[in-house]
């Protein structure tokens, strides 16, 4: 059987690489506004996403099991399930393109704490002065 949170753990993973710290460590310093808190706030969204499709599929399972009666009557609720579980899905699969695009467009920065101890960089070239303003008149049309 497939990882119900594999979309979830996967971005789990990735962030805890991107960052360098567990999960639980990074949200409980993220300042709200930053680029962290909002990553962690979509990481969020998309665990609950995965318990939602994992929680209606199961629903859907006990509804439909090879072992129980359908009736009539239950034909509505197992119509309602499925149209809950392919929500989920959906839901989960948007959350877990777009927390992945961003993952993709982020790139680890070095510790600059340890950059101290390394070799010394070299200062940024100066830019060159804006050029003199002429004193003559301009000549108009």
């Amino acid at each position: 059987m497939p990882d119900p949170n594999l979309a979830s753990r996967t971005a789990g993973e990735r962030i805890e690489a991107l960052y360098g710290h567990p999960v639980a460590e990074l949200a409980a310093d993220a300042v709200p506004g930053s680029m962290r808190y909002a990553l962690l706030n979509s990481f969020d969204a998309l665990q609950y996403a995965d318990r939602a499709v994992t929680f209606h599929a199961e629903q859907l399972h006990r509804l439909t099991h090879a072992d129980r009666a359908i009736e009539s009557v239950d034909v509505g609720h197992i119509a309602d399930a499925t149209r809950r579980l392919a929500h989920a899905v959906t839901v989960r699969d948007s959350h877990a393109q777009v927390l992945g695009d961003v993952l993709n467009s982020l790139a680890r920065v070095p510790d600059t704490t340890h950059q101290a101890s390394a070799e010394p960089q070299a200062p940024a070239a100066v830019p060159a002065p804006p050029p003199a303003a002429s004193t003559e008149p301009v000549r108009s049309r």
